[in-house]
């Protein structure tokens, strides 16, 4: 019989980062569970369903012997957080393969599989560097909503994070995402990612991408490393393991032009708050669309909007501009995507840039930290 102590609160959290590698359903009944794997006063909880895999860190009450358990995510996960008191007391029989669970009064048996079936972690012996990931996380908001799981290019499904050379010689990070129909690119002017898998680019998957902000939430360091076209994220309580895809993106600093010939176009600037509600107000109409296709008129101060639903119905809006262009303009977008991008810019105004000839539109946003560029192509009308 072996005896596991664990303080209650710091099982949760630990299930908690396990949450987002472990399968519901799978072929592999394994993949459904968590290997607790012991020694001393160490343990570790481990979750993966072979694209990512968790890494969660964990002290014991109590020291033990080494040991293994392959316990139902689903059960412990529940019972540990439904549970009372400060600590919780596993019970292994090793014999039976069977795991009595205590806390305060609750008891709780459960049946584990056997823990050699476990797939083996991935480990890697490359150099970690150090990443301020507070930031990569504050940002990626600015990109996450600019990719597609449904276009035969996987790479379109995740972010690429790569290093680029900008015009005056220095070198920045930026992160991309894309799904043909528009294009978000972030450069970071404060971060450095010393990693030389970086120089080419890595494409890491949005749905991946998503856990590491959730799981690395409140840190501001992290270590990082690339091997086997894996990425392993570390600090001192957990390790997240992400599959890499192949870097298939296309040329889209050749699609946008360089930072300067971008602020070299001219843009009007609209109140965000005031463009957002009437955005809202002339597409009621398309609610219940897949597509809500409007149409943009910037004819000096003044910005018309005009949406036709597919049932012939049809609405008008329009607001005044902080500043206009100097030539009438018009452009024709999806006006949920244009929602997407007016919902993640941070400052008071929007700075949009439409070409002559209605071409595709442009959002630009910066500050000391970062230059964004977001581009939706417009759509026939």
């Amino acid at each position: 019989m072996i005896e596991l102590t664990f303080k209650r609160e710091e099982l949760l959290k630990a299930l908690d980062y396990c949450s987002s590698s472990i399968e519901k359903k799978h072929a592999m009944i394994i993949l459904t569970h968590i290997l607790f794997c012991f020694k001393g006063n160490e343990c570790t909880l481990n979750a993966t369903n072979l694209e990512t895999t968790v890494v969660a860190r964990i002290n014991l009450i109590s020291p033990v012997s080494e040991g293994k358990i392959a316990v139902p995510a689903v059960y412990i996960h529940d019972i540990c957080r439904v549970s009372r008191g400060e600590v919780m007391i596993f019970r292994y029989d090793e014999e039976k393969n069977v795991l009595d669970i205590t806390a305060e009064k609750s008891k709780y048996t459960v049946p584990c599989s056997d823990p050699s079936d476990f797939p083996v972690i991935p480990e890697t012996k490359k150099e970690f560097k150090n990443v301020k990931i507070n930031k990569l996380i504050l940002l990626y908001k600015k990109v996450q909503f600019s990719m597609s799981e449904n276009y035969l290019n996987k790479a379109y499904s995740g972010a690429l994070i790569t290093k680029v050379k900008e015009e005056d010689g220095t070198e920045s990070i930026e992160m991309v995402t894309t799904d043909i129909h528009r294009l978000s690119v972030l450069t970071l002017k404060n971060l450095n990612i010393d990693l030389e898998e970086i120089n080419s680019g890595i494409v890491v998957p949005g749905k991946n991408f998503a856990n590491i902000t959730k799981i690395f939430a409140d840190s501001e360091d992290a270590e990082i490393a690339i091997d086997d076209e894996k990425m392993f994220i570390k600090n001192d309580k957990v390790t997240f393991i992400s599959r890499l895809i192949k870097n298939e993106f296309p040329k889209y600093r050749s699609i946008i032009g360089s930072y300067s010939e971008v602020n070299a176009r001219e843009c009007a600037v609209i109140n965000r708050k005031e463009l957002i509600e009437a955005i809202k107000r002339v597409t009621i109409l398309n609610s219940d669309e897949k597509i809500w296709a409007s149409t943009y008129f910037f004819n000096g101060n003044v910005l018309k909007m005009t949406a036709n639903s597919n049932s012939g119905g049809n609405s008008t809006d329009e607001i005044i501009m902080e500043k206009g262009f100097s030539t009438e303009r018009k452009v024709s977008v999806n006006a949920k995507y244009f929602l997407d991008v007016i919902g993640v810019v941070d400052s008071d105004n929007v700075n949009i840039i439409v070409g002559e000839s209605s071409k595709a539109m442009v959002i630009k946003e910066e500050t000391d930290d970062f230059f964004y560029i977001h581009m939706t192509m417009p759509l026939r009308i």
